[in-house]
């Protein structure tokens, strides 16, 4: 569905969709995460975002906040055909069991489900953190 990744290398998505990369950033000093993500078309940029999160510092829960603000972006922006894409294996992995996860994000994660029954396709996907910089840039930001 969104053209994948290959060789560390971010690709654009397939035609008629858009693709999402998110990330999240922890400040433990300030104690808080900024999430942030950018969307692209196959052609071009789109929007990009950055958000705090006071109190927030477990990765755990972050990541899977990042998805889903990306996620209620692309539904507010009307789009229909969403490939979402983030560096945290651990978050994709919860995602395609979420059905029987007792993980403590698995209320995000149905979330996320119920979210994506308004798009005609939809995909979270795993990229190398090298693919990622600019939505690491955009939560970075926040944090």
């Amino acid at each position: 569905m969104s053209g994948g990744q290959t060789h560390g290398k971010w690709t654009a998505p397939v035609r008629g969709s858009v693709k999402i990369n998110t990330d999240a950033s922890i400040s433990v000093i300030e104690h808080k995460s900024g999430i942030g993500g950018l969307a692209r078309s196959p052609s071009s940029f789109v929007a990009a975002w950055s958000k705090p999160y006071p109190d927030v510092t477990d990765p755990l829960i972050a990541e899977p906040l990042a998805l889903r603000d990306g996620v209620i972006f692309a539904k507010l922006r009307g789009f229909s055909r969403v490939a979402m894409e983030t560096d945290c294996l651990e978050v994709v992995q919860l995602w395609h069991s979420r059905r029987f996860s007792r993980s403590i994000v698995a209320p995000l994660l149905l979330e996320i489900d119920e979210l994506a029954l308004s798009f005609l396709s939809f995909d979270i996907q795993h990229v190398f953190r090298n693919t990622n910089p600019p939505a690491h840039l955009c939560a970075k930001h926040a944090s």
